[in-house]
């Protein structure tokens, strides 16, 4: 059995009170990471570039996030419009091909199969509904982050981009243990990793800089990616207006540090994440060992049965 909820337990924080308390928390258990880090580069020419990426990623973080593509800004301001049509919202969809492919793509995908391919917008948009709109919104924003560093960086891009896709649908699966609506569970699979991204982005961006490819070891570089892309993940969902949960959730999924009393989301996150690594990786799951191990408090019954369902 799962451990004892962590409220009863006396440990895990109380959810902040608004989206500035929130920021702040995050931003500082940024800077505490980049603290850490900095502590450990050498002193030296090869401490130059290590030191300058983590300027970038804690030196004006509104410079450091980039900002969704204008068509899928402006889609994501009328899907919030209560008084917005259908047709307002999917305007922005047809400025934007790149918008309408993803749309449909995600229209006909197995989830919403009903026998019959769907190759119109108003089609699609009817069958996926709002909340799918904004997963579809948010695809496309976390794919406007993919860079090309360059070198083994390139294919560490690639890695963590490809099991971002593949945790989406094991967090939408999981949403019917949790009572989570699927399409939130779907997104923020689709976001979780996000922080990650903008560590490449920058990274990039320092490379360009510079005119050099940046020396950066790849030990250096995941102990970057460990400690900053929660906050950092956390952080860039609250700039792009998400929901301070759902932010939450991304700052705190890979359960070390900062965790919730009597919060869901960011478990949620955690399982689908572990499911997806332990079976790209041919592991056993040991169910009660990570349930442990993450502090997990949902039904480890429930969600192992709809995670194993159909393996």
């Amino acid at each position: 059995m799962p451990p004892a909820d962590d409220a009863s337990r006396g440990d895990g924080l109380a959810i902040e009170p608004d989206v500035e308390t929130l920021a702040t928390a995050l931003k500082a258990d940024l800077a505490v990471g980049l603290g850490e880090l900095r502590a450990g580069v050498r002193d030296g020419l090869e401490a130059r570039d290590p030191e300058s990426l983590l300027d970038q990623l804690g030196g004006g973080l509104a410079s450091a996030i980039r900002r969704p593509p204008l068509a899928a800004q402006q889609a994501l301001t009328a899907c919030r419009d209560p008084n917005a049509s259908l047709g307002q919202i999917l305007e922005s969809f047809h400025q934007d091909p790149a918008l309408t492919q993803l749309l449909l793509k995600h229209a006909n995908s197995p989830f919403y199969a009903t026998g019959s391919g769907c190759s119109s917008l108003i089609e699609a948009a009817q069958r996926v509904g709002l909340t799918g709109l904004h997963s579809v919104l948010m695809a496309a924003t976390v794919e406007g982050l993919l860079c090309r560093p360059g070198g083994e960086y390139g294919a560490m891009v690639h890695q963590v981009w490809t099991h971002m896709v593949r945790t989406a649908p094991l967090a939408r699966r999981l949403a019917r243990a949790t009572r989570l609506p699927h399409e939130t569970a779907y997104t923020l699979g689709l976001l979780h990793d996000l922080g990650k991204l903008i560590v490449f982005d920058r990274l990039t961006a320092l490379r360009a800089a510079t005119h050099h490819t940046a020396r950066i070891g790849r030990g250096f570089l995941r102990e970057v990616l460990i400690r900053t892309h929660g906050p950092m993940g956390g952080l860039a969902a609250l700039e792009w207006n998400l929901d301070p949960a759902a932010s939450r959730a991304i700052a705190t999924h890979p359960r070390e540090g900062r965790r919730y009393r009597d919060e869901v989301l960011s478990q949620v996150l955690a399982i689908a994440e572990w499911a997806d690594l332990s079976a790209i990786r041919e592991e056993t799951r040991d169910y009660d060992a990570f349930w442990k191990r993450a502090g997990l408090t949902l039904d480890l019954d429930a969600c192992r049965a709809v995670l194993e369902e159909g393996r």
